[in-house]
């Protein structure tokens, strides 16, 4: 496995660590690359990619939002998967609320 691959269990683990912080059922997490997207089920059953975590190597992930045009925008934030799961639900946690969905 390269230096930054994804785990293959960091997927489940992250979704676990992140539903085990509150109402996130509607959240998904799925490894792409590098990366581990953070996908929320609109209600529709369509899953638009919200945030990112991305690999940095040695059990280290950094955190993008997708911004408006779709590009992804690096916020300062980097750590372990329990890290990212306290960023994405308490930093960013009204992004990924059922309420604040289109």
């Amino acid at each position: 496995m390269a230096a930054n691959a994804i785990n293959p269990d960091a997927a489940d683990r992250l979704e676990r660590l992140m539903r085990a912080r509150g109402d996130y059922a509607h959240v998904t997490i799925r490894a792409r690359a590098s990366h581990l997207l953070v996908e929320v089920d609109d209600g529709s059953g369509a899953k638009d990619p919200v945030a990112r975590a991305t690999s940095l190597g040695g059990g280290v992930y950094g955190v993008s939002f997708r911004s408006h045009t779709g590009r992804w925008e690096p916020v300062p934030i980097q750590g372990t998967l329990e890290e990212v799961a306290d960023a994405l639900t308490v930093d960013f946690g009204p992004y990924l609320d059922r309420g604040n969905l289109a």
